[in-house]
């Protein structure tokens, strides 16, 4: 399919927001909505397939969200040196539409863990608790399904190497096996109150509420908070981190995360959500 605007797929799926996609012979797989999809981009022209059957170029275009006016989001959150850097160097970058199952069992996967971590942890549980798919020869796993899931014991969940999230996936499984509609029936609602809906969740706390306001229902204003965009804004504001007596940072509150995603939406605006994926790509482009 022709590209009307501008994408970058690399910077796209490198940056941390999704956790399922892998890069092999100059072609991205990855699981989506219990597809598995192959995708490489030549310039403005982006190739794509799927598996078991093929999606229509709309679904791409939702997916990558190729119908957000990159340019004037950019232009809107360009407000410092910082996020003018993170946007010249990863300009292409949008944000994914995830579906809000795998959405939120990913990032409650994400708590106090790294990218390889989580990839590990979500491979696992789907490897058990998700549906075979296999392409070429090579076999893909399907997301964790909701039924297979509830019926499983927190000790069989542990097994997938997920330690105390185990009872969290459990408990939040067994809510929507209850209520097929418990999610969904949120997508109406503001960020504001998404956001605390959410919270109220098993294993929701402050930053996977907003991951997946942001990721999974495209509540763009949201900003999502761990330790490296916890140093840009601070760094942003010209302040200091909250450190103990030995000079080693202080751990993260919720009314510090409140009070930094408040002024985070303020200052960047109803795009926040993308000024948080710049920044946080390139913060940890430069750590590396």
């Amino acid at each position: 399919m022709k590209l009307e605007s501008h994408f970058n797929l690399d910077h796209t799926l490198s940056c941390g927001q999704v956790f399922r996609w892998e890069k092999a012979n100059g072609w991205w797989y990855g699981i989506v909505d219990g597809s598995i999809l192959k995708v490489r981009q030549e310039g403005d022209e982006l190739h794509f397939t799927a598996y078991p059957e093929d999606v229509a170029e709309e679904f791409i275009e939702s997916y990558f969200r190729l119908d957000d006016d990159l340019t004037n989001i950019l232009q809107i959150i360009n407000k410092d040196a910082t996020i003018n850097k993170a946007t010249r160097q990863f300009n292409g970058l949008r944000i994914v539409r995830q579906s809000v199952w795998d959405c939120l069992i990913s990032y409650i996967c994400a708590t106090n863990a790294s990218i390889a971590v989580i990839e590990n942890m979500l491979r696992n549980l789907s490897e058990k608790f998700g549906d075979e798919i296999v392409v070429n020869g090579k076999a893909f796993f399907s997301f964790p399904k909701v039924k297979k899931l509830a019926k499983a014991s927190i000790n069989e969940i542990k097994q997938c190497k997920v330690g105390y999230r185990a009872q969290y996936l459990s408990g939040i499984a067994k809510q929507v096996e209850n209520n097929p509609n418990l999610l969904e029936e949120l997508r109406n609602s503001d960020y504001l109150e998404l956001r605390d809906e959410l919270r109220s969740l098993p294993g929701v706390g402050p930053k996977v509420a907003d991951c997946v306001s942001l990721f999974a229902f495209d509540k763009l204003e949201a900003f999502p908070i761990d330790v490296w965009i916890r140093r840009v804004i601070y760094q942003i504001r010209g302040a200091g981190i909250p450190r103990t007596k030995d000079g080693t940072e202080k751990p993260l509150t919720v009314s510090e995360y409140t009070e930094l995603s408040s002024f985070a939406r303020w200052y960047y605006g109803k795009f926040a959500g993308y000024a948080q994926e710049y920044l946080f790509y390139y913060i940890r482009s430069k750590d590396r």
